[in-house]
């Protein structure tokens, strides 16, 4: 098994007719829409029908200058931090927070990651204060969220440590965040191994949480990751802020034993979790308290990792999955 990870934009196809097919979607509290995310990677939201999910946002690991129309569902436009530099550029950045006022702005992708985003903890807190910077200048209302590291676990917080700790060293104050975000997948921290690895900066460590393939959909691992970080948070002096999880979901494919039914009762369990979870201490006052604000599924459709697809990449149809997110309801607390 190669190193399992979120995959990287690939090329925007050529957009074709979109399919049309009888889905009835389920009655959504606004609140609950509000939540709901899903991961558009290698197309436009548009190339799908992804009115019949019931979305409340969406994330293309990208900053368009100019996404498509999607009335009811917001954009959260993505800054990379790749090969140590901000795609786009600050001025570009600028721009857009200037054309799209209020917009939710994620700063990085998996820069734990080496083959994602892939920057020492140093060179982000760097990154991130430019992005910042280049954001608040242009738009003061906009919102603007920390990259999401690959999993909680005890290595990558050892990651985030490091970046408050060279954020505060770099320019004299902590790090300036108005949304947390994380991603929750559960993947093994092994050097040359599958999963994730080691982040960059860590040369002399081999080895971190040795999770299994089995252990990809336990809805536990999540709950503990979610917990763990709100606990982080607080200690950190970051207790209560908003926490979305911008990318999460089942990367293994059907034949490690992930058939469509096996992510379908994930994907429920793991929506139920995430609607539920609260803590009067660490949790967001300004939102019941609840430990997390907002999740994204991945993804609309992807073709290296399509285990979790709502729909068919190359027909636009849509899946057993898709048709379980948009008929989704909360389940009794």
């Amino acid at each position: 098994l190669v190193p399992t990870v979120a995959p990287s934009l690939k090329t925007t196809p050529t957009p074709r007719p979109r399919p049309t097919f009888t889905v009835t979607p389920a009655p959504r509290a606004p609140d609950v829409r509000a939540r709901l995310c899903a991961g558009v990677s290698q197309a436009l939201i548009t190339d799908y029908p992804y009115e019949v999910l019931g979305l409340g946002w969406y994330v293309d690991w990208r900053a368009l200058a100019n996404p498509p129309e999607t009335p009811g569902v917001r954009y959260a436009p993505m800054v990379r931090v790749r090969k140590g530099r901000l795609s786009p550029s600050a001025e570009k950045i600028a721009a857009i927070a200037r054309a799209h006022p209020g917009q939710l702005w994620l700063i990085g992708n998996e820069p734990d990651v080496a083959w994602q985003d892939g920057v020492t903890p140093e060179t982000y807190a760097t990154l991130y204060h430019d992005a910042y910077q280049a954001i608040k200048q242009a738009d003061p209302s906009a919102q603007v969220a920390i990259g999401g590291i690959s999993q909680v676990t005890p290595l990558r917080l050892a990651y985030l440590d490091r970046v408050l700790e060279a954020y505060r060293t770099q320019y004299g104050n902590p790090l300036p965040v108005d949304v947390w975000n994380v991603h929750t997948f559960v993947l093994r921290e092994e050097r040359d191994s599958w999963g994730v690895g080691i982040p960059p900066g860590f040369e002399g460590t081999d080895e971190g949480t040795l999770w299994e393939i089995e252990d990809h959909d336990r809805l536990d691992l999540v709950r503990r990751q979610i917990l763990d970080l709100r606990l982080w948070l607080y200690n950190r002096g970051y207790a209560g802020i908003p926490l979305v999880v911008s990318e999460y979901g089942i990367l293994m494919p059907q034949e490690y034993g992930f058939p469509p039914e096996r992510v379908i009762t994930f994907l429920r369990g793991s929506f139920d979790l995430f609607l539920q979870l609260r803590d009067p201490v660490m949790g967001n006052p300004d939102d019941d308290y609840r430990l997390v604000q907002g999740w994204c599924w991945f993804s609309m459709g992807d073709r290296v990792y399509p285990t979790g697809n709502l729909f068919d990449p190359d027909t636009g149809a849509i899946t057993p999955v898709g048709v379980a997110f948009a008929t989704y309801q909360p389940s009794p607390p």
